[in-house]
């Protein structure tokens, strides 16, 4: 734990772990489909969590490449891989889209607690818990859904059309 403290490596080890998990997840083929939805859950969730920070919601430590308040591997890892599989496991039905949303939340507060708890991540238990962060993953998904949609349907029929 030192040693990863010393070169402020938890981040860039939790984005290593990230782009792992996507590129086991699938094909390149996957990766290249879902880039713009982990482009836009990357942009939503530097927003959010840049917000968060200014707000004095929570602060991170072991800022190894700053942007702003953050680290950089924070928004290349496990945000932009968050949209990423989001896309890639992405059930046909309706329900079953909003139970993948609530999944993905879910597991990312479970990442958030595990970086609580090894120090990488501090709440300020007055202004902020897991709930808060169970409804912001969740919020941001929706938001990642609906840009997906967007993305390829509407604008897919706007390139047929040309």
């Amino acid at each position: 734990m030192n040693f990863l403290d010393r070169y402020n490596l938890p981040w860039f080890l939790l984005a290593v772990f990230s782009w792992t998990v996507v590129r086991l997840a699938g094909k390149r083929e996957d990766l290249r489909h879902g880039f713009p939805v982990g482009v836009w859950t990357m942009a939503v969730g530097g927003v959010l969590e840049q917000f968060f920070i200014e707000n004095k919601f929570w602060s991170e430590r072991f800022i190894m490449v700053p942007v702003g308040e953050m680290d950089l591997f924070l928004l290349i890892g496990p945000f932009f891989a968050l949209g990423i599989l989001l896309i890639r496991f992405l059930p046909e039905s309706t329900a079953g889209r909003l139970l993948a949303v609530l999944g993905w939340s879910l597991l990312a507060v479970i990442f958030e607690f595990l970086a609580v708890q090894l120090g990488f991540l501090a709440y300020h238990p007055r202004n902020w818990s897991g709930g808060h962060s169970l409804a912001g993953y969740f919020l941001a998904l929706m938001s990642a859904l609906g840009f997906y949609f967007i993305y390829y349907h509407i604008g897919d029929a706007k390139r047929k059309r040309w």
